[in-house]
């Protein structure tokens, strides 16, 4: 069933103000704001279903926490850096995600940052390893130098247990 709720909210461009000052409004001036033509408030309209129940999908067969930025599938394959992973033994099959099992990580596919990068800026000192062995600021994380991703692995999970 849809719902709708209609509100009356501060403007966001204003703060409830109705005026506007930006650079270009100085010595005390302001001008009428454009988003709110100066009452201080906005209409806003939000539309949503009413969640009844999970849904499904009847072609999903196996279920991945990410994809690690590669193609994820149903088959063995064999990634380009020469990594194996069946993915008909990895994640979880859709009949039991339904049942509210979640897979795990596929670790050979990818280190803990580029599985969940925020997970491993909350580990005090996690990143400024990673910096570490980098030699610096690591800004592309599949340009990782770390050759053993297992290690990484290891700390990220002993960290968040």
């Amino acid at each position: 069933m849809k719902k709708k709720i209609d509100l009356k909210i501060e403007c966001k461009s204003c703060g409830g103000t109705g005026v506007y000052r930006g650079i270009a409004e100085g010595n005390g001036a302001a001008v009428v704001c454009n988003r709110c033509k100066g009452t201080g408030c906005e209409n806003y309209h939000f539309e949503y279903k009413e969640f009844t129940g999970r849904k499904t999908i009847k072609d999903v067969e196996r279920v991945f926490i990410t994809g690690y930025g590669y193609v994820v599938g149903v088959k063995p394959i064999t990634l380009c850096n020469g990594v194996f992973v069946d993915f008909s033994k990895e994640g979880v099959s859709y009949g039991d995600f339904l049942k509210g099992k979640m897979p795990k990580h596929i670790k050979q596919m990818g280190c803990p940052m580029l599985a969940d990068q925020s997970a491993c800026h909350d580990i005090k000192g996690f990143t400024e390893i990673c910096n570490d062995i980098n030699g610096g600021w690591l800004n592309y994380i599949p340009g990782c130098k770390c050759k053993n991703k297992m290690k990484c692995w290891e700390r990220f999970e002993k960290s968040n247990n």
